[in-house]
């Protein structure tokens, strides 16, 4: 008995060549709308922020002042529209705490106390270890990057230990202004001038 054969898979070139056309006509299709930004209609939906979110309420709070940031952003704002959000603005920088009270109600919890004991223990242990101690002052503002009265008795304590200040970026500042800085720091302790 003589095997029978399977049915050819074959095709007529007219199938074919229609089919052909058929795949590269969606493949374009699909092209298009990647481009247009319709993309997949098939994506599944974003789930949005789950309930059990710990902070929830605040990032839907965020979302929602990062979208009407937006769209004012995108209307065209009138004279007196500028003026009602400055005044917004200016009121809300006048309800804010000042950094005086903020400095004060740290002074008061101790928060800054520890932070600075750790450093000073810090400086006093690196100064018993050193032989000269380098002061790196600003040359824009060197009375204001000088250590303080407080630092500099602590350094003079010391018998044995050099100080020596130096004056940094002085290429950011005139000439005059630096030679009057060397003199009246030179009075105190060396000083070097520098420009890096």
């Amino acid at each position: 008995m003589v095997k029978k054969k399977g049915k050819s898979k074959r095709v007529c070139l007219k199938d074919k060549y229609k089919i052909q056309r058929r795949v590269t006509e969606t493949h374009r299709k699909q092209r298009k709308a990647a481009k247009k930004g319709l993309g997949n209609k098939n994506k599944s939906k974003d789930p949005g922020i789950p309930n059990s979110w710990p902070f929830k309420a605040e990032l839907l709070a965020d979302i929602a002042r990062s979208k009407e940031r937006e769209a004012a952003s995108k209307k065209p704002k009138s004279y007196e529209d500028l003026m009602a959000q400055s005044a917004k603005a200016k009121s809300e920088f006048d309800a804010a705490p000042q950094l005086t009270n903020l400095d004060k109600a740290a002074k008061d919890t101790g928060v800054g106390q520890q932070s600075r004991r750790a450093y000073l223990s810090c400086l006093r242990e690196v100064i018993h270890r050193s032989d000269v101690i380098l002061q790196i002052l600003d040359a824009r503002d060197p009375m204001g990057t000088r250590a303080g009265p407080s630092v500099e008795e602590a350094l003079l304590s010391h018998a044995d230990k050099r100080v020596v200040l130096i004056l940094n970026k002085i290429d950011l500042i005139p000439k005059d202004a630096v030679t009057g800085w060397l003199n009246y720091l030179r009075r105190s302790f060396p000083t070097v001038a520098l420009k890096a």
